[in-house]
């Protein structure tokens, strides 16, 4: 039984749907680059959408690049910065819950 299927980074289950947005970063009408954000979108009442981020992916265009780059990540970061190696660590699993759950 499939639970979920992607199409174009959009993952569907029931009546909710978690797609990848890319969101680009401009300053003065330049484009310095872009980055990356799981988000739900959902109907809330009388039609009203609603889209709620799940988790910010950064500079990853996918949920499976940010898991196979997010481990390493961690490690380098245990050693300089261990306050934001474990917000990237609680994001990893996070990440896989999602991804094996509700993904």
């Amino acid at each position: 039984m499939i639970s979920s299927c992607s199409i174009k980074n959009k993952y569907y289950k029931r009546s909710q749907a978690i797609y990848i947005r890319a969101v680009k970063i401009e300053r003065e009408g330049e484009q310095y680059g872009a980055y990356y954000q799981a988000v739900r979108s959902y109907r809330e009442g009388e039609g009203g959408k609603v889209k709620q981020e799940v988790i910010h992916l950064g500079e990853h265009h996918t949920a499976e690049r940010a898991l196979e780059s997010w481990p390493q990540e961690v490690q380098e970061l245990k050693r300089t910065r261990p306050k934001q190696a474990a917000k990237l660590q609680y994001k990893l699993a996070t990440l896989r819950e999602l991804k094996e759950g509700e993904w």
